[in-house]
């Protein structure tokens, strides 16, 4: 079950990483959140998030929590992003989704390999 979901959460951060470096939409969601100048390390960090939780779940239990933790707390910003400049809940549900996903996925490693 762990497996399956950090190759879900890794995809998912890898493609939207992605996508917020090269997609005109992402710019413009950036511009709308006054973060601009934050677009490029964003997908970059989600990118390398991506890469450090599948390679530290197979080799490296403090690189996949260092991972997991990184992007959790990447999904903290953007779901407070959005809850300050007061978009619907529901455009947040995605970010808050992963944050707990992430906070789940490096708790539970931390448990299993550090204690």
């Amino acid at each position: 079950m762990i497996l399956g979901l950090t190759i879900l959460n890794s995809a998912a951060f890898f493609a939207y990483g992605i996508l917020c470096i090269f997609t005109k939409h992402m710019v413009e969601e950036f511009e709308e959140f006054g973060l601009s100048k934050y677009r490029i390390m964003t997908g970059l960090l989600e990118i390398f998030g991506a890469i450090g939780s599948l390679i530290g779940y197979f080799w490296s239990a403090h690189l996949y929590v260092f991972s997991t933790t990184g992007l959790a707390l990447l999904m903290f910003l953007g779901a407070y992003t959005r809850i300050r400049i007061k978009q619907p809940w529901q455009r947040s549900m995605q970010a808050l989704t992963l944050l707990l996903l992430n906070t789940f996925l490096s708790y539970e490693k931390i448990i299993k390999d550090f204690f």
